[in-house]
């Protein structure tokens, strides 16, 4: 089975038509990474920058293009964050016609990658790729279904007869959610774009989506609300759960740049904080500065960013922290839903993770 691409991307940018984005694999590992020092008076206020004056540049393979799915990084850049723990952060868009950032961390060109896919990293680790996961922004991965509140989808055995409407890729998901749930697959799937209105002129029961996104559309054009015209669902819901921006590096960089690592992950845990408590501010900077050739609407990325807002957070980040990966929940739920899904290679949860970075982050605090 191909890696699964992310189902659905905003709709809101047909006019530079960015949704033929698709998933690709790893490479083998290349180049070295590309972290340097670079000249300058960088008077960095944290006692954990480098001490020499010289702020050291980090560059960010991004996974989708520079909206507002980004947020946390935007402040953590605009605030400063970066700054105070001398750091200069390079984002580098993804989207169409640009590489995995699995192949940009691979090939050396960036150090850093922030992967929506989990299905994609995990699938090129294998492939003789030596990466980490340091975090997951997404504690649950925003893919699910819509579906009309007149004729809902709440678990799996609703999808039982059904038409669903999807985007290529996402079938065997379908498939794994019934087979999961010990069910058999009997549902009719019809391939359509990321337009909504099939599902509001009822030519099927369910289509896939990001809930962060579709959802915006049936509230702004079709007047709907939820719970009383439409539901939503997440893949985890119906027995898929998944992570979703993760954050990962090659190992090597683990005992090379470990001080980096945590430099750069604690300023950005500082972005996505501050994101919780104002979903508009990270909003404008995607629209007015880090995607501002995009023709980003400012209305629909504030919702945008209230959406995610709650897929970011869960019982561990309120424990132990933002961005934290559970690696048992991983190498178990998750992962019993990517082989029910057809993945049959997957590298050991438990090797792949590390907590290191962020324990030394956090402490034994739950915030920064």
């Amino acid at each position: 089975m191909a890696p699964h691409t992310d189902p659905a991307r905003p709709p809101h940018l047909s006019r530079r038509s960015l949704l033929r984005a698709a998933g690709a694999s790893g490479l083998a590992l290349g180049a070295g990474g590309l972290l340097s020092a670079c000249g300058g008076d960088s008077d960095a206020s944290s006692s954990s920058g480098s001490g020499d004056g010289r702020s050291t540049t980090v560059k960010v393979a991004l996974g989708w293009i520079k909206n507002v799915e980004f947020a946390g990084f935007w402040l953590a850049d605009e605030k400063g964050y970066y700054a105070d723990e001398n750091l200069t952060v390079e984002f580098q868009a993804g989207g169409p016609n640009t590489p995995d950032p699995t192949q940009s961390v691979s090939a050396g060109s960036a150090d850093l990658g922030v992967h929506a896919n989990m299905q994609t990293l995990l699938q090129a680790i294998p492939k003789g790729n030596d990466f980490s996961l340091l975090g997951a922004v997404f504690q649950t991965s925003p893919g699910g279904l819509l579906s009309l509140a007149s004729d809902p989808v709440r678990e799996p055995k609703d999808l039982l007869g059904a038409k669903v409407l999807g985007q290529q890729g996402t079938q065997p998901l379908i498939d794994a959610i019934l087979t999961g749930a010990g069910l058999k697959k009997s549902y009719d799937f019809t391939p359509v774009g990321y337009d909504v209105s099939p599902l509001v002129q009822k030519q099927g029961k369910a289509y896939t989506c990001f809930l962060t996104n579709q959802p915006i559309t049936l509230e702004t054009k079709y007047g709907m609300k939820k719970g009383k015209d439409y539901e939503v669902v997440t893949y985890s819901d119906l027995g898929l759960p998944s992570y979703s921006s993760i954050v990962f590096c090659k190992r090597t960089m683990l005992t090379g740049k470990a001080d980096v690592l945590e430099r750069f992950m604690r300023a950005t845990v500082r972005g996505w904080q501050d994101n919780a408590k104002d979903p508009e501010q990270a909003a404008k900077l995607a629209v007015t500065k880090y995607g501002v050739d995009l023709g980003l609407e400012l209305k629909q990325q504030v919702r945008e960013n209230e959406l995610q807002i709650p897929f970011t957070q869960s019982a561990l980040t309120r424990s132990k922290g933002l961005l934290r990966i559970d690696e048992s929940l991983l190498g178990g739920d998750m992962y019993d839903g990517l082989k029910a899904s057809g993945v049959k290679k997957l590298p050991d949860a438990a090797k792949i993770v590390d907590q290191s970075v962020l324990d030394a982050v956090f402490g034994k605090k739950a915030t920064v």
